[in-house]
């Protein structure tokens, strides 16, 4: 028996969150606690001796089969191949969602800015989203400073005024 066909702690929690699953929710449908939930999944080789594990093998509707392995002197319950690769498969799903999911929250993230005060001390404020520095020290653009950058600036006023008059004076006919 291969390492890979044990079914440990780790797997147990993988396929728990690849249903999305809470602890709470799994132990409520086992009818055991939350904290019975968290041993089993901080074990590393799941023994099959205890009712409680076989309930949570249930109802997360793995298809196990027990095998003893005589040289560590333990009982662990092996995967179905099918079985184990439906998991994986479930879980590089799972992981690509949350992937996706911190990519987007650090989009939005808002962290301390940290620039120098006037007073040499850190800024304590929180950064525009997506950014490192608060709307006082780099976060938001406070406007054109050079006669070049003004005159490209009314330049783009006046162009995107324009194009608003025809799209105004289209709808108003």
């Amino acid at each position: 028996m291969t390492r890979s066909e044990v079914l440990t702690g780790a797997k147990l929690r993988a396929g728990r969150k690849a249903l999305r699953m809470s602890q709470a929710e799994l132990a409520r449908r086992t009818g055991y606690s939350r904290d019975t939930v968290r041993y089993w999944e901080k074990k590393g080789v799941i023994e099959a001796r205890c009712g409680a594990f076989q309930a949570f093998v249930e109802a997360l509707g793995l298809r196990i089969y027990s095998r003893s392995n005589a040289r560590a002197r333990i009982w662990g319950l092996t995967l179905l191949q099918a079985e184990r690769e439906r998991l994986e498969e479930r879980v590089r799903a799972e992981r690509a969602r949350l992937r996706e999911r911190e990519v987007a929250k650090a989009a939005h993230r808002r962290v301390c800015c940290g620039a120098r005060t006037r007073k040499g001390r850190p800024c304590r404020l929180l950064s525009e989203p997506g950014r490192r520095r608060c709307k006082f020290h780099g976060g938001k653009s406070t406007g054109p400073r050079t006669a070049e950058g003004r005159a490209r600036i009314a330049e783009a006023q006046r162009t995107r005024w324009a194009r608003w008059r025809r799209e105004m004076g289209k709808d108003l006919k």
